[in-house]
This record gives structure tokens, C-alpha cells and sequence, in this order.
């Protein structure tokens, strides 16, 4: 570990200046290879997973509960650079990061879907037009949950790195292979890795008990609107929908996605579960 007595108390110090890019601006993100990830739980996690943290940016708020000082005292034994400022600072990079005392810039994983596929996956969540990335982080914590191999975050969606994305996933993201991808290189990728299409379909024929997804599969979800476009649901396998209230349209997406990877967990005797 590296770190200084100093304390950084001005929001113009170029490494506050570069984090508070690296947070706010998705561009950065990928010029840099660093995702922010802020928050007691997601050090906890971070370090539980040996996720590849870069820098560590502390402040005395973190020591003030028995939890942060062992957070403390594990990222002062730890390799990488370790800044000490002031809440008010650490809020001008991530709003709410203050109070919790700690921020993690992570490297932000360099994953090829080609690589994905090659690992031979038998459960992916593919997402399209998935906005909220409330929804997106949730999706990402179920997959992770329910023993999926990976989500892949196609046209439309919420930058799957975006630290509201990593917050709402709870750490899936250093445990989880997830990445970008876009809907023209994806479906002959999937097809080719031998992994049958399953859309989830408010009109879908199908439901998810009659489909055997103990097979390869990659469940696609559509967005908070429209869901799923209309050339991904003519390249399904099979259209699921979930049954539910003939007075109700639509589930939220991230119920959705918990249902049909639940099913597929149910199906697959819950491996890896408990």
C-alpha cells in the first residue's frame, strides 16, 4: 500500500478531478478501464472477491463503526494506492459516498462476448433497452444469485459500469462476468455457442414450466417500455411469458428476469445453492 499523511481536501486535485470523470462520464470509463464502486457493503464485497482495485479513497468517516475500521484496516494492508480526504470531497465524486467514507476505483474488466461464449455457458441473461439501471444492477445481482453464467448488456441499456448500476447489483460485478455487446454480434455468437433463444413475452405461447430450461440457454429481456423489439422476438427459441392478472399488463423487468432465472434454478436442481 501506498498512501500519504496528506489529506486531500480540495475537489480540484487531479485524482479527485479523474475519479469524479471516471464516475459521472461513461466515456471516461472506458478510456480509463476504471468503474467507481463507493460504499461500506461494496468494499466489503471488493475484497472479499479480490476484485482489482486500483485506488482506495477513505475518510474518518469510515472509522467511526467497529464494520469500518475492519474495512479500514484491510485496505491499509492491501497494494494499492490509498487517498485520505474529506467526506464533503468524496461526495463531489459520487453523491452519498460522504457519510459511507469510502470509494473504489475498480478495473473495469476487458471481456469479449466471443470469450463469454467460449467458456461454454449453460444460463446467460441477455438485456435489451434496459434503462433503469436501478433494473439493470437488480437484474445483475439475481443473475449472480441463481448461478448464471454472465449478463450481456445490449442496444439501449444503462452503462452496466455506471456506479448506480454497480450499487443496485451489490457486488455481482466483481464475481459475474458482465460486459457490452450489441444485438448483431451477439445472436450468431450465442447461436454458435449452442445456447437456444428464450424471450421473455407478456404474449409469449409459453410458460416458463413448459420449456426445458435445464438445456443452454440465454434468457432475453426486453426493456422498461416496450420490451423485447420485434426482430429479437422472431429470433427466439421460445416466447415466455409469466402468468399472472388478466388486469395487469406487464411485470417490472427485474421481477421478470428473478422469475425466469428462479425457474431455471428450480429446473436445474438450484446447482451451487444452498
Amino acid at each position: 500500500m501506498r498512501s500519504s499523511d496528506r489529506i486531500v481536501s480540495s475537489a480540484r486535485n487531479p485524482q479527485i478531478r479523474s475519479a469524479r470523470a471516471i464516475e459521472r462520464d461513461p466515456a471516461a470509463r472506458a478510456k480509463e478501464r476504471r468503474y467507481v464502486a463507493w460504499g461500506r457493503h461494496l468494499a466489503i464485497e471488493a475484497l472479499d472477491a479480490g476484485a482489482p482495485i486500483e485506488v482506495a479513497f477513505v475518510t474518518a468517516a469510515l472509522e467511526t463503526t467497529d464494520e469500518g475500521r475492519r474495512i479500514a484496516a484491510r485496505l491499509r494492508a492491501g497494494a494499492w494506492p490509498l487517498v485520505r480526504t474529506r467526506p464533503r470531497v468524496l461526495d463531489q465524486i459520487a453523491d452519498g459516498a460522504g457519510d459511507q467514507g469510502v470509494l473504489l476505483l475498480v478495473a473495469l474488466p476487458q471481456r469479449r462476448l466471443e470469450d463469454l461464449c467460449a467458456r461454454r455457458p449453460t444460463l446467460l441473461v441477455i438485456a435489451h433497452g434496459v434503462q433503469d439501471p436501478g433494473n439493470l444492477g437488480s437484474i445483475a445481482r439475481s443473475a449472480l444469485a441463481l448461478s448464471a453464467g454472465g449478463l450481456v448488456a445490449l442496444e439501449g441499456c444503462a452503462d452496466p459500469f455506471g456506479s448506480r448500476v454497480v450499487r443496485a447489483a451489490m457486488g455481482a460485478h466483481f464475481r459475474l462476468p458482465i460486459l457490452r455487446a450489441t444485438t448483431r454480434e451477439s445472436l450468431p455468437a450465442l447461436r454458435s455457442a449452442g445456447l437456444k433463444l428464450v424471450a421473455a413475452d407478456p404474449a409469449g405461447p409459453d410458460l416458463p414450466v413448459d420449456v426445458d430450461l435445464r438445456r443452454r440457454v440465454a434468457l432475453l429481456l426486453g426493456g422498461e417500455g416496450g420490451g423485447l423489439p420485434g426482430s429479437l422476438l422472431e429470433e427466439a427459441d421460445r416466447r415466455v411469458r409469466v402468468p399472472m392478472r388478466r388486469d395487469v399488463s406487464s411485470l417490472n423487468v427485474h421481477a421478470a428476469a428473478a422469475i425466469l432465472l428462479y425457474e431455471a434454478s428450480r429446473q436445474r436442481g438450484f446447482e451451487g445453492g444452498s
